[in-house]
């Protein structure tokens, strides 16, 4: 309670971003639990977003431990990005695939849940705007 409390608290005051927007068709097509489908977005998302926002991202690793604060923010930007899928390894997130998600099915979507991603407004709040074509990518990325 107290984790869902302190991340509300933050959302509230920051609003949510990209990870959200695609992460909300995933649920409705294919009823993954939201926090479950953020953290399957979340590695690739990140990636996608760096490049507009890379000392940001960089600060986030040296705040997390992942790096110290000496780290330049390359070094820094790639140790997130493995520590984010190590803590999806170590919390036994599941790929699309592994949830159970029909690969054709999921395919079939990309369109409708690019549009949906986006409509959500969420996607407009990340460092990086995708467009649909984008969106379509990173849906296939993370797959």
């Amino acid at each position: 309670m107290l984790g869902a409390t302190l991340a509300g608290i933050a959302f509230s005051n920051a609003s949510v971003a990209l990870v959200h927007g695609m992460s909300r068709p995933i649920g409705a097509h294919f009823h993954v639990p939201h926090g479950m489908s953020n953290a399957m977005l979340l590695p690739t998302v990140t990636e996608y977003s760096i490049p507009a926002a890379k000392t940001r991202y960089a600060e986030c690793a040296r705040a997390m431990g992942v790096v110290d604060v000496s780290t330049n923010d390359d070094d820094a930007v790639a140790a997130l990005l493995l520590e984010l899928k190590q803590i999806n390894q170590d919390l036994s997130v599941p790929s699309m695939s592994d949830f159970g998600i029909d690969k054709q099915a999921f395919w079939s979507n990309l369109d409708i849940m690019s549009e949906q991603a986006l409509a959500s407004g969420s996607p407009n709040n990340n460092p990086r705007i995708p467009n649909k074509e984008e969106v379509i990518e990173l849906y296939k990325a993370a797959w």
